[in-house]
């Protein structure tokens, strides 16, 4: 596996600071749109996103009580109409339900409470773990695949040995939850720049 602390500075150099880099404005409306944003693009669950925030159920209370049918209709832009209306109502259960406890868990046991949740993947479960719980995580996902095996490192074909692949580099370089987060947006940032450079037409003469 490659130095992540060396990628994250280059990384840093050639795009600048992210922060903490996932769109959203509170820790419950950035879990919203880590499920709505399965399989879809972040435009649609944006859009998803501002028609929950405009029915006033942007919250987890009111979304979980919310009828199913209203629900459809308002998330209807990310796709997948039969499951995640279902699914983003699972979260805004547990998350009524649960978030004020979940802080005081280990950083393994709230991993698995999220993963417990209808809808929840591996990816999901670590993306809401750090940047809604600010808990260590780093997200293997395809953007961090690509990229790692394009700087020549072994990248195990799962999510999950992908995890286990990285969490002694992870370990060893100490880094903190904000860091984590940024290296994520980085590495995102990086992927989408890589692709548009592959898209652009071929100039003559180039």
């Amino acid at each position: 596996m490659i130095d992540l602390r060396v990628l994250h500075r280059e990384l840093r150099e050639r795009h600048g600071p992210q922060g903490w880099w996932w769109p959203g404005q509170e820790p419950f409306e950035i879990a919203v749109g880590a499920v709505l944003v399965q399989r879809s693009r972040w435009e649609q669950a944006a859009s998803a996103i501002a028609a929950l925030r405009a029915a006033w159920l942007l919250a987890p209370a009111p979304l979980a009580e919310a009828g199913e049918e209203t629900v459809r209709e308002l998330v209807r832009p990310a796709g997948f109409a039969r499951t995640k209306p279902r699914r983003v109502q699972a979260l805004a259960r547990w998350w009524a339900g649960r978030s004020a406890a979940a802080r005081s868990l280990d950083d393994a046991r709230l991993r698995s409470e999220l993963l417990s949740i209808e809808g929840v993947g591996e990816e999901t479960a670590d993306a809401i773990s750090l940047y809604c719980f600010g808990r260590p995580a780093f997200l293997c996902d395809e953007y961090a695949r690509r990229l790692l095996r394009a700087r020549g490192a072994d990248v195990p074909g799962s999510y999950r040995a992908f995890r286990r692949a990285v969490e002694k580099p992870l370990a060893d370089a100490g880094f903190t939850a904000a860091e984590l987060a940024e290296l994520h947006g980085l590495i995102v940032e990086e992927g989408k720049r890589r692709r548009r450079r592959r898209s652009a037409p071929g100039r003559i003469g180039a």
